[in-house]
């Protein structure tokens, strides 16, 4: 047909190829819209149409190139011996992808960490994950407002923290000091009672989750509920209360929990609050 350009129509057609391909996706991502309500769904379901289309565009390209099942042959062979010494991060990152999805290491909605970078997962794509950041100059764990991208061969070379995988609720711990000459008794009776009005019926909501995730996972999680430890310091007693918690709430329910005590303790003659002091013998 283009006897001066013998590869004119191959191009042409690769191109044509890639703009129908893109023109079915653009359609398929406004039907998604139009007939699923849920966001959720509606955002895997493009992430499916976005992933059939790509590797549909491929092969129809390599039709187009190749003139027989040898040519094929030897075509993915160049091809896959090119592309792994040029393109080994982003092929690594793909099969990185296959391993996140199939292996469901995360989903979108999940709170992951990964080689100091924590935050909420809000898209998985072939190469990358991002994440709405949570932490680094914010205490609590509370969002940034920053979109972090990483590539998902990471899951790879780095240790991977799923918060909300078995279920969403994680231990945390608070404490405060009282003096040695205060009644530590009613400080740990008023601490356990300011954790048990915080925590609620939640002992109860993750008993049953916990039993939920060991069909999955191994877990061996016996008691649920709060539990006041003390330890000896040099400016006084220390008061360590460990409960368990919703993820997202940790930094207002350790909030809570420290305002309810000052006004239980306010009113607690016997019980003093410590502080670092020093003193100087003549």
């Amino acid at each position: 047909m283009f006897p001066e350009f013998p590869w004119f129509s191959k191009i042409l057609g690769s191109l044509l190829t890639i703009i129908l391909f893109y023109l079915f996706a653009l359609l398929s991502r406004r039907l998604s819209r139009k007939f699923i309500s849920d966001n959720i769904q509606r955002y895997r379901a493009n992430k499916r149409i976005s992933f059939i289309m790509f590797v549909s565009a491929i092969i129809f390209i390599a039709l187009i190139w190749a003139e027989s099942i040898g040519s094929i042959t030897t075509m993915l062979g160049l091809l896959s011996a090119g592309i792994a010494l040029a393109l080994k991060d982003p092929i690594s990152s793909i099969v990185g992808w296959f391993d996140i999805t199939g292996a469901k290491l995360y989903s979108v909605g999940d709170r992951i960490e990964i080689w100091h970078t924590k935050g909420d997962v809000i898209d998985i794509s072939l190469m990358t994950t991002s994440l709405i950041e949570i932490g680094n100059w914010v205490d609590g764990e509370q969002s940034t407002g920053r979109i972090v991208r990483f590539p998902n061969n990471w899951v790879f070379t780095h240790d991977l923290y799923n918060y909300t995988q078995a279920f969403p609720y994680i231990w945390t711990e608070v404490n405060f000091t009282i003096t040695f000459e205060s009644d530590w008794r009613k400080a740990s009776e008023i601490f356990t009672d300011v954790l048990k009005e915080i925590v609620g019926d939640l002992p109860r909501e993750v008993e049953r989750a916990v039993r939920q995730a060991q069909e999955k996972f191994l877990i061996h999680y016996r008691n649920f509920d709060p539990i006041v430890y003390f330890k000896i310091e040099d400016s006084g007693i220390k008061l360590v209360g460990r409960f368990l918690i919703d993820v997202r709430r940790r930094r207002t329910a350790e909030s809570n929990v420290f305002t309810n005590i000052l006004k239980r303790i306010d009113t607690e003659k016997k019980i003093i609050l410590a502080y670092t002091t020093y003193r100087i013998i003549k």
